[in-house]
């Protein structure tokens, strides 16, 4: 159980790491194409800027951009008045010839020549500087005339947006992964649900299959010791002893063989189905019962409808009725009674087998076909139970889509019933 958790942990874990590797590189995307179309479009303010002569007039759409025409890019009527940017026309000595800081409110007309200098200075045509709270972009062109016509804009907001989008996108990218963790944490837990149980299920079945084949090898073990070991042991003695060496070793070829029948079950080992006549498999069984049922003094009867047909093999129903009688006439007690029954039911064919003996407290009902569960397991040895007879009823009829199960009757004892589809071919004339 610790190795399926450890597997389960480690699926989580790579399934995490790939869905954040692939929300990682997304957003990367998707950031980094939303930084470069804001670089682009303060470059295109920039680029218009310079071309009028540090004043704006119309915008220009750059050729080849990240988004087509007609995009937020393009200009709008409030364009003019919603763009915040300064210009200023330096000499070749430096001197300041024209300053326009009709579109800025953060510069007087002094810093901006400051500024405009200072990005001079850089030797980059284009780039970026921080003024107290703001983000602003500068370019440096040269006029004809052979001076230097410097422009600086203010970004602070489409930057911030970016930022913002940045800072937004990855906790919804982090908020996905935290979702899909929980998902991916219950919906695999679920699935591997049964996968843990039927673990758990070979883990005990193999547990409780070992200790019921150490039970009669034991047994086997001490009784051959008692004889080689015991000098002049009589003969009746040996006799005994041999007697329960043999039927020790019955008992453990019954379990042999069942566990043999519920191996070819699990493994889905079954002939291909045909249509058996339930009816002369069900005399069969009763013929062979009749005998241990008198051995109990126990009273079989039977009552049951022509016809009955179903998809199985006559192997899967022979084995089916005889558990399930051999199981009532071992429990029904001496002096008890056994009726089995077959009919046609609705579109099913039916098979109950009822006794009178003790029945099944409640609680054990839904434990009954479990493997090697016993509700008394003294009793169950004593009468030469396996443990395993219901178990491989249940597995056989399942692995035809039919059903099997346990109640106690209103009188006392307990009744089995077990539905088949009827077959086509069936008629209940």
């Amino acid at each position: 159980m610790d190795m399926i958790k450890k597997l389960h942990r480690q699926f989580i874990l790579l399934a995490t790491l790939a869905v954040f590797i692939i929300i990682a590189v997304a957003l990367s995307v998707i950031n980094g194409m939303m930084y470069l179309i804001v670089r682009g479009d303060i470059h295109d303010v920039l680029e218009t800027i310079a071309d009028n002569g540090g004043v704006i007039t119309t915008r220009r759409i750059s050729e080849g951009g990240w988004l087509p025409d007609g995009s937020w890019v393009e200009d709008t009527p409030e364009f003019t008045y919603q763009t915040r940017y300064f210009s200023v026309l330096l000499d070749s000595d430096g001197t300041a010839k024209v300053t326009n800081i009709n579109h800025i409110a953060a510069f007087s007309a002094e810093s901006a020549v400051e500024a405009a200098v200072a990005a001079v200075k850089t030797g980059e045509s284009e780039g970026y500087f921080q003024k107290q709270k703001g983000t602003y972009a500068y370019h440096v062109s040269r006029t004809t005339d052979g001076d230097l016509l410097v422009v600086i804009l203010d970004c602070t907001r489409d930057l911030s947006a970016v930022k913002a989008f940045l800072k937004y996108s990855s906790l919804f990218g982090l908020l996905c992964l935290l979702l899909f963790v929980g998902i991916v944490t219950v919906l695999s837990g679920i699935a591997i649900r049964p996968f843990v149980r039927n673990m758990e299920n070979q883990k005990r079945f193999i547990t409780n299959a070992s200790h019921e084949l150490k039970t009669p090898l034991a047994a086997i073990r001490l009784l051959t010791d008692s004889i080689l070991q015991t000098d002049q042991m009589d003969m009746e003695t040996v006799r005994d002893f041999v007697t329960d060496i043999g039927s020790e070793a019955e008992r453990l070829s019954r379990i042999t063989e069942d566990l043999l029948r519920l191996t070819r079950l699990d493994s889905d080992l079954l002939d291909a189905p045909e249509t058996v006549e339930v009816a002369p498999v069900l005399e069969q069984v009763m013929r062979m019962m009749s005998l241990l049922a008198q051995e109990k003094g126990t009273e079989l009867t039977y009552r049951m409808e022509e016809n009955c047909r179903v998809s199985a093999t006559k192997g899967e129903v022979h084995q089916v009725i005889y558990n399930l009688t051999d199981n009532a006439v071992k429990y029904s007690g001496k002096n008890g009674k056994v009726r089995v029954e077959l009919r046609h039911e609705d579109r099913d064919v039916v098979l109950t087998v009822a006794d009178n003996g003790p029945g099944i407290p409640e609680e054990d009902l839904p434990k009954v076909f479990e493997r090697f569960y016993r509700v008394d397991k003294a009793r169950s040895r004593a009468a030469g139970g396996t443990g395993l007879g219901l178990s491989i009823v249940q597995d056989t009829v399942k692995k035809r889509g039919c059903t099997v199960s346990a109640a106690n009757r209103a009188g006392g004892g307990a009744v089995f019933t077990v539905r088949w589809p009827e077959a086509e071919g069936g008629d209940r004339s």
